[in-house]
């Protein structure tokens, strides 16, 4: 979830670079055929364990900033861990329209890559936008989710979402220029990269290296189809029907997604598990990756 501070609603078009991150070359590549189009995605690692899906922020970001993180190493040890890119971004291509974008399709295509892996589960770690994508998903094909860990999560309605940019980093948020464009009103319009970065860690030291260090890639066109659509959404009554194993994680001072946002997930889906982490903002895998690597392995060896 990005944008303004007033509304934010996109993953991170920031990373940080650091650790020791997942290199591209030691991903295999794969494609699975989507309506319209085909779908890139990539695995590392193995075991008997089912695969852990990433499903990254945006909308209208690719997955890459994910290899920023070390932590998806060391989980891959004892299942595959499959990154991915979602309709109309990196390597996944698609004939229908930008503006035809739907979360509906975007569930329909994480679905095709569950079909595609010849599973009958898989494990999904949702992050930001991805974390609504992953609840999504969830309540529609809980038959198929084993576990799911939902990391910075974007509100089950779009409406209940909170932000912290003005009351974290007012001296930040007071030099922004006003914005009421339709795509900064969903989010969807890229800031100042370097205020963002500022704003997205606990430790501004972790912030990334800025736009020429970030080899991620944003689409406004895409953020703004899904992001219409989105709004539409109010997950809540579904999830309190949810009976999937889930792990709610949260940055303390995560200032795109606050702490109540997470706790409010956390009631709402029966027996689900929620830890905040002191000392990170928006990516807790960056900024406090040994803990995260634990406490994520010891929720999907549960």
């Amino acid at each position: 979830m990005r944008g303004t501070g007033r509304a934010v609603l996109a993953g991170l078009m920031l990373v940080a670079m650091t650790g020791e991150a997942v290199a591209a070359d030691t991903a295999k590549a794969f494609t699975a055929p989507i309506e319209g189009g085909t779908l890139h995605y990539e695995m590392i690692g193995g075991g008997d364990q089912p695969p852990l899906v990433l499903v990254n922020g945006g909308p209208g970001l690719d997955h890459r900033y994910f290899h920023g993180s070390p932590v998806w190493e060391g989980l891959s040890k004892r299942r595959p861990v499959v990154f991915y890119d979602q309709r109309g971004m990196g390597r996944t291509t698609s004939t229908i329209a930008v503006d035809r974008f739907t979360v509906d399709m975007m569930v329909a295509d994480l679905e095709a890559l569950r079909v595609r892996l010849g599973v009958p589960k898989i494990a999904l770690l949702g992050h930001s936008w991805g974390g609504l994508l992953s609840m999504a998903y969830a309540t529609r094909h809980p038959d198929h989710v084993s576990r799911l860990v939902l990391v910075g999560s974007g509100a089950p309605k779009i409406a209940a979402h909170e932000y912290l940019f003005d009351k974290l980093y007012p001296e930040i948020a007071a030099r922004q220029v006003p914005d009421d464009s339709p795509a900064a009103k969903m989010g969807c319009k890229a800031d100042s990269l370097e205020d963002y970065g500022r704003m997205a860690y606990y430790d501004q030291r972790n912030q990334p290296r800025l736009a020429a260090e970030d080899n991620s890639a944003f689409s406004q066109e895409v953020c703004t189809a899904v992001m219409l659509d989105a709004m539409k959404l109010d997950l809540f009554p579904r999830l309190h029907a949810l009976h999937v194993p889930t792990l709610v994680i949260n940055g303390r001072f995560d200032a795109n997604v606050a702490p109540t946002v997470a706790y409010a997930i956390s009631k709402a889906i029966p027996g689900a598990t929620l830890d905040y982490f002191e000392h990170s903002g928006h990516q807790p895998f960056e900024e406090e990756p040994d803990r995260f690597e634990l406490v994520v392995e010891r929720f999907l060896d549960q």
